[in-house]
């Protein structure tokens, strides 16, 4: 995903539920720990990357629909429960 002079939201358009691309993204939102009910439901999608940046640490990327932007991040704690999709090269 390259960065994007709008910010990320025609990708975004395009990922969302009803988008163009039929990804459909769900935002589900994420938890912190393990005992923690999840937080950000149907605000934040927030999905690892399979890359990752440090021994405890990956990629994901935040589908925000407040801004309807989509931003990734670096620094992704591996133990912060958030969403998989499983997709196809």
């Amino acid at each position: 995903m390259e960065e994007s002079d709008e910010g990320g939201k025609a990708t975004y358009a395009a990922l969302r539920a009803g988008g163009s691309a039929g990804f459909n993204v769900l935002l589900g939102g994420s938890r912190e720990s393990g005992n923690q009910p999840y937080q950000r439901l149907e605000a934040h999608g927030f999905y690892w990357t399979r890359s990752e940046s440090g021994a405890t640490t990956a990629w994901f990327c935040n589908f925000g629909k407040g801004a309807q932007s989509l931003n990734r991040h670096r620094a992704g704690n591996k133990q912060m429960a958030i969403s998989v999709r499983c997709i196809r090269d």
